[in-house]
């Protein structure tokens, strides 16, 4: 078989009146930019935080400063509007928004549920539960002998004329059973109730003793009822 050479192509092209070179711009995209030429890209406006259309988005675009805009949160109360955008309103840094458990406590910082530490002495750390406290950094039920009532108060079991033991009594717990002023936590032993137990007051007066219940637990004033420390 014969081959033509490329000067006979280049021959033959020239005598039909044909190139060989496609110049670039005789052909548009997609076929041509005939009928109205091509476009140029176009501009897209891009909000703050780098989605197309955030501003337009924007519910307060087109309601009064102080319109309502988002719910509140743990960290910040209802959003409004202002300006013509929605305006966060964090809350306090270093308020409550959460138990992370193992008594670790998380709090507000800038609007955020973000730092964690150690939850407050007498925390409830589960709802519902009036016993269970945080108590000296770890989650303990107070109606034991070491922890009763409240974190702190202890019921003496050895080297007393009689032991104590932490039971109800009206409603709350104490150590019961005492014999002896000075073999209670608090320095006095009530026996003007049955069973005797170890008191909060004054055991001349009755009264509250300020101070006397470990902080930050309270003495109240039982109404028909002993006295006793409380968180609440």
């Amino acid at each position: 078989m014969r081959r033509l050479t490329l000067g006979a192509i280049t021959a033959v092209a020239s005598m039909a009146g044909c190139s060989l070179l496609v110049h670039f711009n005789d052909v548009g995209v997609d076929g041509g930019c005939a009928d109205g030429g091509c476009l140029d890209a176009q501009r897209v406006d891009v909000g703050a935080d780098g989605d197309a259309g955030a501003e337009a988005s924007d519910p307060c675009a087109s309601l009064p400063d102080g319109s309502p805009c988002g719910a509140a949160d743990p960290c910040n109360t209802a959003s409004t509007c202002s300006g013509g955008h929605c305006t966060r309103h964090p809350k306090e840094a270093g308020t409550f928004c959460g138990y992370a458990g193992g008594c670790q406590c998380q709090y507000c910082s800038s609007g955020a549920c973000s730092d964690t530490k150690a939850c407050p002495e007498g925390f409830n750390w589960e709802a519902g539960v009036d016993v269970a406290r945080c108590c000296k950094g770890l989650p303990v039920l107070t109606n034991t002998n070491a922890n009763c009532g409240v974190c702190g108060v202890e019921c003496m079991t050895a080297g007393v004329t009689s032991p104590q033991d932490c039971q109800l009594l009206s409603g709350h717990y104490q150590c019961v059973d005492c014999a002896a002023n000075n073999e209670c936590w608090s320095g006095c032993c009530a026996i003007d109730t049955t069973p005797y137990h170890c008191s909060e007051s004054d055991c001349n007066t009755g009264a509250c003793v300020s101070g006397l219940c470990p902080a930050p637990s309270v003495c109240v004033v039982g109404s028909g009822s002993p006295n006793y420390c409380s968180y609440d």
